[in-house]
């Protein structure tokens, strides 16, 4: 009884979530292009980015202690989760970045630049290297004030109807039970039926789900930093009309408010 007890403790402890793909210890990464690849989950140590341009990334919950982002370009980014202790980011550029729940101590930001940049329950305390701290935004969602147009907050509402913005976590708060890029992997391998079975189950609750949910007040200001409400509000209606694949990051709404509006 005894044995069997341990058995079942041991299938039930719960694995870590590791993103191998895109975790690397004491290299050389300097001088690439990481546009839109997705570092959540990742584990990076002594590494260095030197110069490399980070555009649409999400970096939930992964670990990038002690590595280099001199010079390196942040466009679009969520840093969401992330422990960043002992990084240096001297001459890097950050734009239309947020900085939520991260961990930035003993960090470097010498002759670093920023523009519309937030912090959200993200502490500068031990960060070094940061002239003016108020260039930086620090806010938080549920005390925000914010005024919109009835066309845009209509199309947000709308925008519920599609589970894979729901399931995002972008316009709206992540919720509990995104697939992590493993278990992405492994679903593949499933048959075809199966895999519609599977997804069609994870659809109806998210929606079922959405009717309660508010929408994130930071992330339409992050939209509003680059675009004005009508300009959002028609091409978030084009992407609730469009989107039908797994994303997590808010620039993947970029292209379609730029074709709702014709803006190259």
């Amino acid at each position: 009884m005894w044995g069997y007890a341990m058995r079942r403790k041991k299938r039930n402890k719960k694995v870590k979530k590791y993103n191998k793909f895109f975790s690397y210890n004491c290299t050389e990464r300097k001088n690439k292009n990481f546009s839109y690849k997705d570092f959540s989950y990742s584990n990076s140590y002594n590494t260095r980015f030197t110069n490399s341009i980070f555009y649409g990334n999400s970096f939930y919950k992964a670990t990038m202690k002690y590595c280099g982002f001199n010079g390196c370009k942040f466009s679009f980014i969520e840093f969401k989760s992330v422990n960043f202790r002992g990084c240096r980011f001297k001459g890097a550029h950050f734009e239309n970045v947020i900085f939520e729940n991260c961990n930035l101590s003993n960090t470097h930001f010498q002759n670093a630049t920023f523009q519309n940049v937030y912090l959200v329950n993200t502490s500068l305390k031990s960060a070094k290297g940061i002239q003016d701290k108020d260039i930086l935004t620090n806010i938080t969602n549920s005390s925000l004030k914010l005024s919109l147009t009835p066309q845009l907050l209509e199309v947000i509402e709308e925008s519920k109807t599609n589970p894979y913005i729901i399931a995002s976590g972008t316009i709206f708060q992540k919720k509990k039970g995104h697939l992590s890029n493993a278990q992405k992997r492994a679903e593949k391998l499933l048959p075809k039926q199966e895999r519609k079975r599977l997804q069609r189950e994870r659809q109806t609750k998210l929606l079922a789900q959405a009717k309660q949910m508010s929408f994130n007040k930071v992330s339409i200001i992050r939209l509003l930093d680059n675009f004005t409400e009508s300009e959002v509000a028609q091409g978030l209606h084009l992407a609730t009309l469009s989107i039908d694949k797994d994303f997590s990051s808010l620039s993947y709404f970029i292209p379609y408010i730029k074709k709702a509006n014709s803006i190259n």
